[in-house]
Order: structure tokens, then C-alpha cells, then sequence
């Protein structure tokens, strides 16, 4: 995939899962009376604006998503300046009538946690619709493209092996027979092997592996492999109503998965786990596999996108400023504190965290930039 072609299609991705974001933020907010000031498409400057019913919806110069703008987000900055302006208690009332910032706990919550419902929503719908699509998977024998240091296929299999079935048996498709192998951790396997034109039976002992490991790359036989031809099997789903389901489970599933990996991704950024850091991807590797997905199977790029919404689903819920998580934690401890927060300090708090989150970005950037220049 061509640089431009690769751009396009990130900038593409990224504009559809955050303005899906954005939308159920705005949903809620305009069925709750909230004031909604703007709905933009991308990032100021401006290119050109209408008013509908109260809100300015806008297309913007910067294609990095979109925004929605409440009266009242910023908490009671927007009152002081009005009262600035010299408008009396009545009027600043009147005009604060739809702040965000003035409507009930409940209510406020609602509207944050929409955008990140309607990310979870967003995938559970692309998986469902690529499980209910005709599957590409690998058929024939399967051809060794690199062997893993320290494992089981070390000194046993070597690249340019063809393997054509295993224990006696032949299996139609790949996945047939790595599961087969897969399934047998512990015992040894007889591996039918075509090496240099002479067909020989080699043998590997498959390990146990976590699905930490799986993740890593690491398989229970430690080799890498493609496979004769693509071959077209029955969807995995088998009716509209085993899609959704399966379509929520999967994503339930990977949410669950996400945490405990951007743990082990932050610790290896600051040194704690340095190997752990290792299969982290910044904006700048998203765009890369963004390209490289491309030219995958219809099915296969719907999963990638689900996946992406995924991950921003859970990273924005996450208690940590300014995301939605972080402010959703604010709203909690006004609720408890019966209080607000003092405007200065909710905004030392985002800003704060906003730091460490560019910090973050840009040490896994630099990360994304060392691979493009090694071609990892």
C-alpha cells in the first residue's frame, strides 16, 4: 500500500470511530436539554458552518475525528465570564439554563459514558457482520517462513519446509492442522515434511502456551508459516442472531483483554518491563497496519476497525484526565464531596493529565519511528 493510499485510509479510520465517539455524546446531550454549541467534523480552523436548532455544526481543517462543545464542560468558567460582562444573576440563569455543568449527576454521566457505549456498539456491529461473512482462510500444505529461537521447532524444522499433515493424517485446511498440533502440547507429533524435494517425517513436542503468549507471537511449535492457496469457508456465524451475539462476546472479550496490556505497555515504557513495550503501537504504527490491512479480506478489515473501537472505547473509559474516564471520576467525586470542584483545580487536574498522555504518545511514537527505520 502506497504512503498516500496508507494516510488516507488512517485519517479515514480514525475520523469514522471518533465522530462515532462524538455522536453519542451529542445524542444524549441534546435529548437531556443539554446546550450543545457545536458538532464539528475534524479540528479548527474552520472551512464552513451552519446553525441548526441552537448548534453549529462545523467541517474543520484538521482530520484527526471531531468534537461535540457543551455549554457548561469547563465547569463555571463560561458563568464568570458572563457576569464579567456585567450581566446580572437572572440573565447569567437564563443563559445557563442548558449548561452541562447544571444538570444532575445522573444525567452528566450519561452523556459521557455515551461515547464510549456507542465505540462498544460500533464493534460489536463490525464483528458481527464479518462473522457473517464467507471466511478466506489457508488450505494445502503450509510452507515454513521462520523458525523461533528456543522453541520446539529449533533444530527441527527449517525454512522452506512444507508440511503436509501430521501423525499420519492430512487436514484440508491450515488452521485444521495447527489446532491439531496445538491441542497435543507435551506429546510428541510426527510432522509429514517435504525438505529439499524428499519427503521425511519430523518430529516436535508442542508447548503450552498463555494467551499472553499467543498475543506475543510465540505458538505452542515456534515457526511461522503461509499457506499453499486461500480458500473460501462457510461464515462462522449462522443467522443474523448468532452474529450479534457473537459479535458482543468478542468484544466483551477483547475489552476485558486491553487493560492488563496497557499496563504491561506502560510499565515497559518507563523501564519497569522493558520487553513488554516491545508490540505497542502509536498513532504512527496504527497507520502503518492500517495500510498494511488494506489489502486484506473485506471480513478482516471490518475486524481491524472493530478491534480499533474497542481499544478507544476502553482507553477513553479509563479513570485518567482528560478522557472521558477522568471526568467521569470527577462528576463521582463532586457526588461525593456534595460539591463542586473548584474550576482552577478540575482544570490543573485535566491539564495534568493531558501531559503525561502526550507523554505517552510520543515515547511510543519514538518506539513507531525506531521500527520504520529497522522495517520492524
Amino acid at each position: 500500500m502506497d504512503v498516500i493510499g496508507t494516510v488516507v485510509a488512517f485519517f479515514g479510520v480514525l475520523i469514522v470511530l471518533v465522530l462515532v465517539h462524538e455522536l453519542g455524546h451529542f445524542l444524549v446531550a441534546k435529548r437531556a436539554g443539554i446546550t450543545v454549541e457545536e458538532f464539528g467534523v475534524g479540528f479548527p480552523p474552520r472551512i464552513a458552518s451552519v446553525m441548526r436548532g441552537g448548534t453549529r455544526y462545523s467541517l474543520n481543517w484538521i482530520p484527526l475525528g471531531g468534537f461535540v462543545r457543551m455549554l457548561g464542560e469547563d465547569g463555571d468558567v463560561e458563568e464568570r465570564r458572563l457576569r464579567e460582562k456585567g450581566l446580572t444573576d437572572a440573565e447569567v440563569e437564563h443563559a445557563m439554563a442548558g449548561a452541562f455543568n447544571r444538570r444532575p449527576i445522573w444525567v452528566r454521566l450519561a452523556v459521557l459514558l455515551a461515547g464510549v457505549l456507542m465505540n462498544f456498539l460500533l464493534a460489536a456491529v463490525l464483528f458481527a457482520v464479518a462473522l457473517s461473512m464467507p471466511q478466506l482462510v489457508g488450505g494445502g500444505p503450509l510452507t515454513v517462513t521462520e523458525v523461533q529461537a528456543d522453541s520446539p521447532a529449533e533444530g527441527n524444522l527449517e525454512i522452506g519446509d512444507v508440511i503436509f499433515g501430521a501423525d499420519g493424517q492430512t487436514f484440508e485446511l491450515t488452521s485444521e492442522l495447527t489446532s491439531y498440533i496445538a491441542e497435543r502440547d507435551g506429546t510428541a507429533v510426527a510432522l509429514d515434511v517435504e525438505r529439499a524435494g524428499e519427503r521425511i517425517e519430523v518430529e516436535v513436542v508442542p508447548r503450552s502456551v498463555t494467551v499472553e503468549q499467543r498475543r506475543a507471537g510465540i505458538g505452542p511449535v515456534g515457526f511461522s508459516f503461509e499457506p499453499e492457496r486461500m480458500v473460501e469457508a462457510p461464515p462462522q456465524a449462522s443467522g443474523p442472531i448468532e452474529a450479534a451475539w457473537m459479535g458482543t462476546t468478542t468484544t466483551a472479550e477483547i475489552a476485558v483483554q486491553i487493560p492488563g496490556g496497557l499496563a504491561d505497555t506502560v510499565a515497559g515504557l518507563i523501564g519497569l518491563n522493558p520487553d513488554a513495550a516491545a508490540d505497542a503501537r502509536g498513532p504512527i504504527g496504527i497507520a502503518q497496519e492500517t495500510g498494511r490491512v488494506l489489502g486484506a479480506p473485506l471480513a478482516f478489515q471490518l475486524g481491524f476497525v472493530g478491534l480499533l473501537s474497542v481499544n478507544l472505547a476502553v482507553l477513553n473509559v479509563l479513570p485518567f484526565p482528560p478522557l472521558d474516564g477522568g471526568r467521569i471520576a470527577v462528576v463521582l467525586l463532586e457526588a461525593v464531596r456534595r460539591r463542586k470542584l473548584p474550576a482552577e483545580r478540575e482544570a490543573i487536574i485535566y491539564l495534568a493529565g493531558f501531559a503525561v498522555l502526550i507523554a505517552l504518545v510520543i515515547l511510543i511514537s519514538i518506539q513507531d519511528i525506531q521500527r520504520l527505520i529497522t522495517g520492524g
